[in-house]
């Protein structure tokens, strides 16, 4: 069986079938027609001796078995992907490849700050970045895809090693002519009657800051909102409201925004993902240290700043 599972096609149908949930999105995903997509499925099918989907009600779904297998298969398919862009990458003499995925908060600052000092003790490394939320990067170092992860604490993913970057506080972002800027701190008393911009994917610390409102019987309006940490800031910037974010969002700020300490302290913490079964290269654990360095640097930074 292993000489006849040597068909990458196969897999990749199969899998692709499996991501897009039917025959003919996965056709369009893999640049193939529906016939023959639906023949690959069904020579791995033959080849395996287990049917890897069940139609149930003119829908197609994932068999036990199939689920089993494909989450391998995706995994190997990826392992093959970084081998491939390895093989290129060391074929014109560069330095390897690194693949990084960071939530926007982290992507817009700490990622290119770091890379950019990575880069100064491997000039020849290669580097690839997608800005994607936690689940997306677990699904990435799952299929190894990604070679490390950044996000906001918490994040309990199996199979991870969570490697601790720094904690920071949350912060309010307001104009800088607005008339609280003048203020160090904030606290909800303080910003009672004010609109605010929301990130939507931040869930605990919209909890945490909902919470601290209303401990103290006030309430928070939201005016827009966002998808992304630079949507947050730009509307900011454009006087539709401020913002309750991480502190690790103000990496980068337009001119005429600035973050307040917000109170009561929030804390939260940044960390890496990368898989726990893989053995960790010295690229990783360099760019691991310099995450963390330049985190502590940049927060000591923007608090003498505030």
């Amino acid at each position: 069986m292993t000489e006849r599972l040597q068909d990458i096609g196969q897999l990749r149908a199969a899998v692709a079938v499996w991501r897009e949930g039917g025959v003919t999105r996965a056709a369009t995903r893999i640049g193939l027609t529906q016939p023959a997509v639906s023949r690959l499925v069904a020579a791995l099918e033959d080849t395996l001796g287990f049917a890897l989907f069940v139609r149930e009600r003119k829908r197609l779904t994932v068999s036990e078995s199939g689920a089993a297998f494909l989450i391998e298969a995706e995994a190997a398919l990826g392992g093959l992907a970084r081998l491939t862009s390895l093989a290129s990458e060391l074929r014109l003499g560069h330095g390897g490849l690194l693949r990084i995925a960071a939530v926007s908060a982290l992507a817009h600052g700490l990622a290119p700050r770091t890379l950019a000092a990575l880069r100064q003790v491997y000039p020849d490394l290669s580097l690839e970045v997608e800005e994607c939320d936690r689940a997306e990067q677990v699904k990435g170092l799952i299929s190894r895809h990604f070679d490390v992860g950044l996000v906001a604490l918490p994040s309990a993913s199996p199979g991870m090693n969570v490697d601790m970057i720094v904690e920071a506080d949350a912060v309010v972002l307001l104009p800088a002519t607005h008339r609280l800027a003048r203020q160090a701190e904030l606290t909800p008393a303080t910003l009672s009657g004010e609109t605010f911009i929301r990130l939507n994917e931040m869930r605990l610390l919209q909890s945490l800051v909902d919470s601290a409102f209303d401990r103290v019987g006030l309430t928070r309006p939201t005016s827009v909102v966002v998808d992304s940490t630079p949507l947050m800031i730009a509307f900011v910037a454009g006087g539709l409201g401020l913002a309750i974010t991480h502190r690790m969002s103000t990496f980068v700020l337009p001119k005429g925004v600035v973050a307040r300490r917000f109170a009561p302290q929030l804390s939260f913490g940044y960390a890496a993902l990368t898989r726990a079964d893989d053995v960790r290269s010295r690229v990783i654990t360099t760019f691991l240290e310099l995450a963390r360095t330049i985190a502590i640097e940049a927060l000591a930074e923007m608090e003498s700043d505030s």
